[in-house]
Formats: structure tokens, sequence, C-alpha cells
């Protein structure tokens, strides 16, 4: 079972680096959009308000649905997302870019390692939950600044494009390796 847990690391990479990859690409972003760079600097403020407002509402909502649709919607999201960040024309569509995957971050990662625990069991929980850890790790080393290199090498949107690859392979892969685990359902009082 630990093609399914690498798999949900590799997606949390994904997820992450999503999320950060922005801070890098800011000044290109602000001169592309013809914004200042403090405007392009709330793009990042917008991802984290959302995470952090309805983070626990949409985790709590989205518990109850099935673990490996959900994971690959969520990825899917963010394939389109990223996409639409690649072609955004104004700040008003990256804003939009921004806006929707910070709605699927939080469930990704509430749910994530629950789904590795519920995969292996409660023997190797501690193993299972630290390997999709590493993805998180491995996105704050590795994809962030790849992510910027790629930036500045071929431009911010490009950056974008790949993450947006990046995202509907690893929902494939899911789609392919990820076992159903037993849906949660809210204990009745």
């Amino acid at each position: 079972m630990l093609l399914p847990i690498l798999l949900l690391a590799a997606a949390g990479f994904t997820v992450l680096t999503t999320e950060f990859i922005i801070v890098g690409l800011l000044p290109g972003i602000a001169r592309d959009l013809q914004v200042s760079d403090s405007q392009a600097g709330l793009l990042v403020t917008l991802f984290a308000f959302t995470v952090a407002c309805c983070g626990p509402f949409l985790t709590a909502w989205c518990a109850r649905f099935d673990r490996k649709r959900l994971f690959i919607g969520i990825l899917l999201v963010f394939a389109a997302s990223n996409a639409l960040a690649a072609v955004a024309s104004n700040i008003y569509v990256m804003g939009l870019a921004r806006l929707i995957p910070a709605l699927g971050l939080p469930v990704f990662w509430a749910l994530a390692s629950e789904t590795a625990v519920d995969i292996v069991g409660p023997a190797y929980a501690g193993r299972a939950i630290a390997k999709i850890s590493f993805g998180v790790v491995c996105a704050t080393v590795f994809g962030i600044p790849v992510g910027t290199l790629i930036g500045d090498a071929l431009g911010w949107r490009a950056a974008f494009a790949v993450l947006a690859v990046l995202a509907l392979a690893k929902a494939l892969l899911l789609y392919g390796y990820l076992p159903r685990t037993p849906r949660q359902t809210p204990a009745s009082s």
C-alpha cells in the first residue's frame, strides 16, 4: 500500500507548490498584468484569507464524500485553476485563478492524512502521515524554487502551465491507484 501513500504525497507537493509558487513570480505577474507589486501581492493575501476563512467549513462539509473522488476532484480543480492562471489576462482573472484552489487546499490537507491512515491501518499510521508530510517538505525545498526558476527562464505563465499538467497527471494517477476508503459519516447524537 506504499504507492497510494506516495501518490497522495506527490499530490500534496503539487497542492502546496501551487499555494506558494506565486511569491517568486509576483514581479513578472505585476509587470504583465500592469498592476503594482503590492496589488499583485494581494493575490497571496487572497489565497491565505480564503484558506483561513473557508477551510474549516469546507473540510467539515467535504469529509462525508468519497475520498478518492474528492482528491481527484480537488486535483482537477487545481489543474483548471493553474491553467486559468497561465492565461490570465488581468488581475481579476488571476484573482479567480487563486481563489478557486484556495478552497480545495485545506480540504486536501485535512483529509489526506486521515485517508493515509485508513489505507495502511493504525499500526502504520505514523509512517503514512510522515510520508504525506514529505510532500510539504519537497514542495518547499524543491517545488517552489524550481517553479521560480521556470518562471524566470520561460515566464511566470509557464510555471503555472507546468503545475496544471502536474495536477492533471496526479489526478489520473490517483484515479488508477488510490483505493477507495470508507466514507466518514458524522457521529449521530
